[in-house]
């Protein structure tokens, strides 16, 4: 497994996980029980989206896409 994504927030990385799970890459969330562990305290980079070392290209290649914006639905609520 290769972390493909470093989260702030579990809702962050669960949402990243199901983007490439609906474009064919299985994800697995890491570290995801241990923000509670810290309370309050503000939490930066222990949660992480890894994915296949052999997926690792095609979920570079969606989170690229979805940075520059191509998932993004217009205001008209077309593709």
């Amino acid at each position: 497994m290769v972390e493909i994504y470093s989260a702030d927030t579990t809702t962050d990385a669960h949402l990243i996980k199901s983007l490439l799970e609906q474009h064919g890459v299985d994800a697995f969330v890491s570290g995801h029980y241990l923000q509670g562990a810290f309370g309050e305290l503000p939490v930066m980079n222990i949660i992480q989206v890894m994915v296949a070392s052999q997926d690792e290209k095609q979920a570079r290649q969606i989170l690229h896409d979805y940075d520059n914006g191509k998932f993004a639905i217009d205001e008209t609520g077309d593709h």
